[in-house]
């Protein structure tokens, strides 16, 4: 066993050829290989480099090569330059060579139909076994690394608060009247539908990103649901209510902080991506920053 390992971990360093497609720009600091048990050590990285399908928080969704396994990130390169393989759910490294012609192929299958490679498990588990790699397999990144980097690419950003009455030190809304919301001067990058792909060796993502709802915090303890960018306000509309997305507040925000209600917008993403021979969905919140309306009540002179 010893010999085995020794051999294997000079084969570590020599250049390789495999079948598999190895996938560049990906941080290998992260594992080692021990040379005492061959047990595969990979250190916790701070920076994972992805929002596992949040990417609206400020997270990063794009950069370095992250793959995910059982609900967790790890670095799509492994010891020695290994690439993972969503597949075998392994590093894939070199072929075995000498240390494989004693191994025969799996049933059905010949010398000429694939190669015996060495696969790393990322911890906890076993260190590492040979795995059969068949001529022409791809092992390539998580496309839905790509779908992350897609949406960091685009640059989304909340909305602008569109809202009657509106928002200044001499506005004052006046209690039971109509308020009125929506989407201010709406671009690709606040509501969509936006599109942007990203590709890494042979797979490309495709991801069109777009706001679904949008969730209104008026600050009174009530939250409003709209879809669609709503009605900006006219006068001509008078004291109507807004036919797409309203409210009406019922006290007065003098007991509030700085005397105003806090109202936010959240909108609600959905990002719908295909590639690599997969497709899926990616969805997430982006909040503007707190938007203070003041309401008064009107003063009946007698």
């Amino acid at each position: 066993m010893l010999r085995r390992i020794i051999a294997l971990l000079a084969m570590l360093g020599a250049s390789f050829v495999v079948v598999v497609a190895m996938a560049p720009a990906a941080n290998a600091d992260g594992c080692d290989v021990d040379e005492e048990t061959g047990e595969v050590v990979c250190e916790d990285e701070e920076d994972g480099g992805g929002n596992g399908g949040n990417g609206g928080d400020g997270g990063d969704t794009g950069g370095s090569s992250t793959c995910n396994y059982n609900g967790r990130e790890i670095p799509c390169t492994g010891p020695g330059g290994s690439v993972w393989s969503s597949l075998h759910e392994c590093w894939i490294g070199p072929s075995a060579g000498e240390l494989g012609e004693d191994l025969q192929p799996p049933a059905g299958q010949t010398k000429e139909d694939g190669a015996w490679h060495v696969c790393y498990f990322p911890p906890p588990g076993s260190s590492w076994e040979y795995t059969w790699v068949q001529t022409g397999e791809v092992v390539t990144i998580d496309p839905v690394v790509l779908a992350q980097r897609a949406i960091a690419s685009m640059d989304l950003d909340p909305i602008q608060i569109g809202i009657v009455p509106e928002s200044g030190p001499n506005r004052v809304g006046l209690v039971g009247l109509p308020v009125w919301m929506w989407v201010d001067s709406p671009t690709d990058d606040t509501f969509g539908p936006i599109t942007a792909s990203a590709s890494e060796g042979s797979v490309s993502v495709s991801a069109t990103a777009s706001v679904s709802s949008i969730v209104w915090d008026m600050g009174d303890g009530t939250t409003v649901t709209c879809t669609g960018k709503g009605t900006p306000y006219a006068d001509h509309y008078g004291k109507q209510d807004s036919p797409t997305c309203g409210h009406r507040y019922e006290k007065m925000s003098t007991d509030q902080p700085d005397g105003a209600y806090q109202v936010t917008a959240t909108s609600h993403w959905v990002v719908e991506w295909a590639g690599g021979g997969q497709s899926g969905t990616i969805e997430f919140d982006l909040t503007t920053d707190a938007l203070p309306i003041r309401i008064g009540e009107a003063q009946v002179l007698t």
